[in-house]
């Protein structure tokens, strides 16, 4: 399957009026007009460079509500990366969150062995090669990344995506990226939503028409076993 987009390139700029140091020293969560304004501007021009796709599964991203901005080095960690462009990249919800929910796995992990241990805790970001000292620019090259980065790394290069959103790490980065984000998960909601999509089409003649314009998105088989149990169902 084509991923839609192999890294985000340009960057994106801030938009006029906002600047690095009018955002310096504020959270995500403040309503000011130039955090409102950041995040318009930048979800606007991700959506574009992002060709409206999840930066980490690659699926067309819905409705702009469901489109989140996902800090790849999370904020809550980093927080001088707040508002660092290229920490920046939109995610389906789906995605953003199973990834706060692996980053908590190994928060959770971490605790239970330091209180094991008897040690004090260590917090690890879990996307980084290495923790970066405080007061550190953000890292930009590739190896500084344990995950497949939007801005840093080229995706079909670590990561490829069979028909039905099976996805196969190429390289080790890529296999940590697919486990740690379970993207492999993704093929039974993709099922599900195929399954609903047919069940739509009221005739058997658009049954057949939306079967065929699956095919760039799932595999033969899996469509002929979707379209047996919708005309099984509709048997009974």
């Amino acid at each position: 399957m084509n991923v839609g987009f192999d890294m985000i390139v340009p960057t994106p700029q801030f938009p006029p009026g906002v600047t690095a140091a009018l955002l310096a020293g504020r959270t995500w969560e403040d309503r000011s007009a130039v955090v409102i304004a950041f995040k318009n501007a930048l979800k606007t021009d991700l959506r574009l460079a992002q060709g409206g796709r999840c930066s980490f599964c690659r699926r067309l991203l819905s409705d702009d509500y469901a489109s989140h901005i996902e800090h790849f080095i999370e904020k809550a960690m980093y927080a001088d990366y707040t508002f660092a462009i290229r920490n920046l990249a939109l995610s389906c919800g789906t995605c953003n969150g199973r990834k706060n929910a692996s980053n908590r796995a190994l928060a959770a992990s971490l605790r239970k062995r330091a209180k094991r241990q008897g040690k004090a805790l260590q917090p690890r970001c879990p996307v980084l090669s290495a923790e970066v000292p405080a007061g550190q620019s953000l890292p930009e090259a590739s190896m500084s990344y344990r995950w497949v980065h939007p801005h840093a790394d080229r995706y079909s290069e670590h990561i490829e995506i069979e028909r039905g959103w099976v996805f196969h790490g190429k390289t080790r980065k890529g296999k940590r990226t697919i486990r740690a984000v379970d993207l492999n998960a993704l093929a039974v909601i993709e099922q599900r939503a195929l399954s609903e999509r047919l069940r739509s089409r009221k005739s058997r003649l658009s049954l057949a028409v939306a079967a065929l314009a699956e095919l760039n998105q799932h595999r033969a088989r899996r469509i002929a076993g979707a379209i047996a149990a919708e005309l099984r169902r509709r048997r009974t």
